[in-house]
């Protein structure tokens, strides 16, 4: 009798997991979630060193207790280093920026742990299978019946996906962001759904010439538009989203950003959480109107402290974003 083979699958979160558990599809099933867009991820680092900044960050932004989501971290790490004692790995990710982000991180360090040509070759003993799931669907409401036919479509990784991602990857880590713009205007076929996740990813940087980041600017437009709740500004953001890709706790890191500093753009009168978002009501500031009008620049009235990537922006290193480019420039 012929042994099964083993298939360890990678997916973008809980939902996916859990959908997949349910949907008969063989194998062990692990997630991996991170929100990369948001807060540092300097290169540079060893493993425990990376785990730990990520960890620091989402605590201080109340994602949970700090050892928590280092222990999180480290089961999640250990479940996907733990691929090459399996006969296939699968990776599930969409086409949004939270997903193409996990999935050049991934991508990276299979590049980096044997010869990528050995990897998608099944005529390799001894060499793992690696596959992707990679679609313009989103995987989280999909019914468990929905799933089969997408394993059964699986792709083998090839070599340039493994490059493209690697190169990527170090790229979203660099200090200056440049080089991943030139990455995000060359050839990406390999992994077709990687340009436009990059640029959702430079368009919010700090724009030329009201200093909003594109996230921050819908926020502020929603509200103009009389969403109050966070909730509703919540959706009416998501409505904005070509991709949609932040989740509710990332949504009210940036609000509660624009509430603070010497000239808020938002006031907040918020009450208890509901869910995972708060009661309460959230306005514009005067502020808040005239940035919005293009009256005021937002950075120049704040001053700016923040991670894109790799990017510490700050007053003295900042970088902005033309609509087209992105580029330096003084606050």
């Amino acid at each position: 009798m012929a042994r099964r083979m083993s298939v360890l699958h990678i997916t973008n979160g809980d939902s996916t997991r859990l959908g997949l558990e349910l949907s008969g599809v063989p194998g062990t099933f692990r997630s991996w979630g991170d929100i990369l867009h948001d807060g540092p991820t300097p290169a540079g680092l060893s493993a425990p060193e990376w785990r730990r900044v990520r960890a620091e960050y989402l605590a201080s932004q109340d994602y949970g207790a700090f050892d928590d989501i280092l222990a999180q971290y480290e089961r999640e790490d250990a479940a996907f280093d733990s691929w090459p004692s399996y006969d296939e790995l699968v990776l599930w990710f969409e086409h949004d920026l939270y997903d193409q982000l996990i999935l050049i991180r991934h991508l990276a360090a299979l590049s980096n742990a044997t010869n990528p040509q050995n990897l998608s070759n099944p005529d390799n003993p001894g060499t793992p299978t690696t596959s992707l799931v990679c679609s313009d669907r989103y995987f989280g409401p999909l019914k468990p019946h929905e799933f089969p036919a997408l394993f059964d479509a699986r792709q083998p990784i090839t070599p340039e996906q493994l490059a493209l991602g690697a190169r990527a990857w170090d790229a979203f880590r660099a200090e200056d962001p440049r080089g991943l713009e030139t990455i995000m205007g060359g050839d990406t076929s390999a992994l077709p759904y990687l340009a436009g996740a990059l640029q959702r990813h430079f368009e919010d940087y700090p724009w030329e010439p009201d200093g909003l980041a594109r996230s921050e600017r819908q926020i502020l437009r929603a509200i103009d538009a009389g969403a109050t709740r966070p909730h509703e500004i919540f959706r009416a953001c998501a409505g904005m989203e070509e991709r949609i890709f932040m989740g509710d706790l990332p949504f009210w890191t940036v609000v509660r950003r624009l509430a603070s500093g010497p000239r808020p753009l938002v006031g907040l009168e918020v009450g208890p959480w509901e869910r995972r978002l708060p009661a309460g009501a959230v306005t514009l500031t005067g502020a808040g109107r005239d940035v919005l009008a293009g009256r005021a620049d937002y950075v120049a009235l704040n001053g700016i402290s923040r991670w894109m990537g790799g990017v510490p922006l700050s007053p003295s290193h900042l970088w902005r974003w033309t609509g087209s480019a992105v580029r330096p420039a003084s606050a």
